[in-house]
């Protein structure tokens, strides 16, 4: 395939090309429309700005909640292994022995027969209308909240 080139001759210099041209004349509106932009744009990083700040400020409080409860847990449960502990010493069999000889029990002699009826547990279950006013009501979080909690959620989720 033959392609012909195509000759273009410029009669003319670039200078007086560029003398013919008239700039387009400014917009009396284009202020306004600057302004609006402006502020249009300071609206969304005013919104971004308090997204972002209540993002932070609950990601905060709940990490200090978390923090004050595994605090609390390990408190309680060092208080559940003293307590443990206690009882186990309490029914230890040669500190009851030791006690009983204290109050002046003697040891019997032999093996001893215990007369009388072992008493069973009985399942007890619980009223569905006590169960229902033990609960606690729940408050609805307003829209903003339960976003922030999704956008919380979602970079709680890409750091572990």
């Amino acid at each position: 395939m033959v392609v012909a080139q195509e000759k273009i001759m410029w009669q003319e210099p670039l200078e007086q090309k560029s003398r013919g041209r008239n700039p387009r004349p400014a917009k009396k509106g284009s202020r306004f429309a600057k302004g609006k932009s402006i502020l249009v744009l300071a609206l969304i990083v005013g919104l971004t700005a308090a997204v972002g700040a209540t993002t932070i400020q609950l990601t905060v409080v709940q990490g200090a909640e978390v923090r004050a409860l595994e605090k609390e847990i390990s408190t309680i449960k060092a208080r559940r292994d003293l307590l443990q502990m206690e009882a186990d010493k309490l029914r230890a069999v040669g500190r009851i022995e030791s006690a009983a000889l204290a109050m002046g029990m003697e040891k019997p002699a032999g093996i001893v027969y215990v007369a009388g009826a072992v008493p069973s547990v009985k399942n007890q279950k619980v009223a569905p209308s006590t169960q229902a006013a033990t609960q606690p009501t729940q408050v609805k979080p307003t829209v903003l909240q339960q976003f922030s909690k999704i956008f919380t959620s979602f970079f709680a989720s890409t750091q572990r």
